[in-house]
């Protein structure tokens, strides 16, 4: 049991001294601690006896290490994970958690700090779900620590993300159809078709790229895999295919596709000149050297998918449907982003409920029964 040591008022340093074993019994190695508070020294006291019987008890000197040396070591540490998680990994805790946390020891690190670097990145104009992806990685890499001892709490469970902030899509700052056919017009043959699938299905680049031409299905086209580029542990870069966004290995997603754009089928897969997979930022590099040429507004790629969510749902389409044909996680997700587009529910909703009822409530009104 730990025992709380009263060393006098004169006694130099802090007064209440904490003398305890680690677990192991009387072999185990007996350790002190130091309070100037009695409270203090009652609060450490239970918290090591109640870790030495659950058994999350962690040395106390072994998360005084500089949290990046440990990040180092951490991640030399994953085996289990893929290449591409152990570059988004690297990449989160090199640009935007050391820079704020670097300094640190690994004990030092709080739930309060965390909650911080959280405010940081969402202040810092960084959306719900890349706040989110980085605090799954931060919380590996704690999750870590805790179960080798090194501290005995990970901080980033139970830290509080900050409130949801999504910027709704303004419809106003979209191509227009005659400035998509204008870019598919000067991006090329070879890209032109992945310009009108994003345009007229909503796809995304990744997944446009990943397109195989048994993916048409009539009016249909399944989407099974995504392309994505990632930087190995050995420092090389690879491009592969991997699986949908938000989707696990073999799961899969239609999307309608519309009569005008089915031909385009057979130009897929889209292939570099030298016969390889082409990457999504070699597609952006094209993109934005056809939109120079063209002298249009710095419209993105992805503005395609917002083009498409806005014809489809200003044109009374359903937005459970949307949100399932453009691989939202939460409809939520959608309704946060498109809804404004949907302005005519309100009128629809009553003409639609007040049709059904207005036979009834008009014979309640006017006294006689219903027919």
């Amino acid at each position: 049991m730990a025992t709380i040591i009263d060393k006098g008022v004169s006694s130099p340093g802090k007064r209440w001294l904490v003398r305890y074993r680690e677990p192991g019994g009387r072999s185990a190695r007996q350790r002190e601690k130091s309070f100037a508070r009695r409270k203090d020294a009652a609060d450490f006291a239970t918290r090591v006896e109640h870790d030495k019987r659950s058994f999350t008890y962690a040395d106390p000197n072994a998360g005084n290490k500089p949290l990046h040396v440990f990040v180092d070591e951490w991640l030399d540490a994953l085996h289990h994970v893929t290449d591409g998680t152990w570059e988004s990994y690297e990449r989160i805790w090199r640009l935007h958690v050391l820079p704020h946390l670097g300094e640190r020891t690994l004990s030092q690190v709080s739930m309060t700090d965390v909650e911080r670097l959280f405010a940081t990145w969402s202040s810092g104009g960084a959306p719900r779900n890349t706040v989110e992806s980085r605090r799954i990685a931060v919380s590996s890499a704690f999750t870590y620590a805790v179960r080798h001892k090194l501290v005995p709490l990970n901080p980033v469970r139970g830290a509080e993300l900050p409130g949801r902030s999504v910027t709704a899509i303004d419809e106003h700052a979209l191509p227009s159809m005659e400035e998509v056919q204008a870019i598919a017009e000067s991006i090329g043959s070879r890209l032109a078709p992945a310009i009108w699938l994003m345009a007229c299905c909503g796809l995304r680049i990744g997944e446009v790229l990943g397109l195989h031409e048994t993916d048409f299905h009539g009016d249909t086209v399944r989407l099974r895999r995504q392309v994505t580029r990632t930087k190995a542990r050995n420092g090389i870069y690879v491009v592969r295919y991997a699986p949908l966004k938000h989707r696990s290995e073999g799961e899969w997603r239609d999307v309608p596709l519309p009569e005008s754009v089915a031909p385009f089928a057979q130009s897929f897969p889209i292939l570099t000149e030298k016969g390889t997979i082409p990457y999504p930022d070699l597609l952006r590099r094209s993109w934005n050297r056809a939109i120079k040429r063209l002298g249009l507004p710095h419209y993105t790629p992805h503005d395609l998918r917002h083009l498409w969510a806005t014809m489809t749902l200003t044109r009374n389409v359903s937005i459970h449907e949307v949100s399932r044909w453009l691989g939202h996680r939460s409809i939520k997700v959608t309704v946060d982003r498109y809804g404004h587009l949907t302005r005519d529910g309100h009128q629809r909703c009553r003409e639609v409920v007040g049709a059904l009822c207005a036979p009834f409530v008009g014979s309640a009104l006017s006294g006689a029964p219903a027919a």
